[in-house]
């Protein structure tokens, strides 16, 4: 069992038009410390990833609304330690999703249902040119070249700190579990947890912290080894819209 803390951030820019249609854009940015088993608190020495995708959003009906982000990329960093060089791993995602959300006395549910359609680089490509299809590698290799993962997620947000209808605190909680699929293996992999206290600062502005906890199973096809870590890490959210009247829905991070 490994923990690691790390730090994410996330800007969420966002454009709504008069009708049902909105067009997003949301930026990620992550560090880590040292993979010392959670000796290293410095959630900053190092990056760890970087992400650009946008979004197309439909807002089907009150509650549900539609999500397709064809192209995003991903970009990775490893560093162990200081006695290890960097290796960068490039990575392709298209994404549709589906999001519902459910109003309740005081609060709402949002449930979330997305697939990731993935083509990683497996090969470090400060060394080596990240290409779509193919880097080169063996058939055992390519095998894997593309998945698949499936996301599901429920989340509960309820306003605080007000008497009356004020509503610029919430908090927020979170849960999603994640599958991978690919010609050599189905499994359940990954989850996350999240909770946090957010502030909506203007109507169209919203800030957020939080914490998460990604809990990954690694395992290690040589070694015949699993690992189960543990990133828990500090997250920063920040939220802008255009100012206009729509009938499309605000996004809830983080996302």
């Amino acid at each position: 069992m490994r923990h690691r803390p790390v730090f994410w951030s996330e800007l969420n820019l966002v454009y709504k038009t008069a009708g049902k249609w909105s067009f997003q854009m949301d930026h990620q940015y992550r560090r880590q410390s040292r993979d010392e088993n959670g000796r290293d608190l410095n959630v900053f020495r190092y990056p760890l990833q970087q992400v650009f995708r946008p979004w197309i959003n439909y807002q089907l009906t009150g509650p549900v609304r539609l999500s397709i982000s064809p192209i995003g990329l991903w970009w990775t960093w490893s560093r162990p330690n200081d006695f290890q060089p960097y290796t960068f791993f490039q990575e392709v995602r298209i994404i549709p999703q589906l999001t519902i959300t459910k109003p309740l006395p005081k609060s709402e549910l949002v449930y979330r249902f997305r697939s990731e359609l993935r083509w990683p680089s497996s090969t470090d490509t400060l060394t080596s040119e990240y290409v779509f299809l193919s880097d080169g590698e063996s058939d055992d290799i390519l095998a894997d070249r593309f998945n698949v993962r499936l996301r599901a997620m429920i989340r509960w947000i309820k306003p605080v700190f007000q008497k009356n209808a004020d509503k610029t605190w919430y908090v927020q909680t979170s849960a999603e579990p994640m599958a991978v699929i690919s010609r050599t293996a189905r499994r359940f992999d990954q989850s996350r947890v999240y909770v946090a206290l957010g502030k909506r600062l203007r109507d169209n502005l919203r800030v957020e912290l939080g914490y998460l906890n990604q809990f990954n199973l690694q395992t290690d096809p040589i070694q015949q080894r699993r690992t189960f870590r543990f990133n828990h890490a500090l997250h920063a959210y920040l939220y802008l819209e255009n100012r206009r009247r729509t009938k499309t829905k605000s996004p809830v991070g983080p996302e």
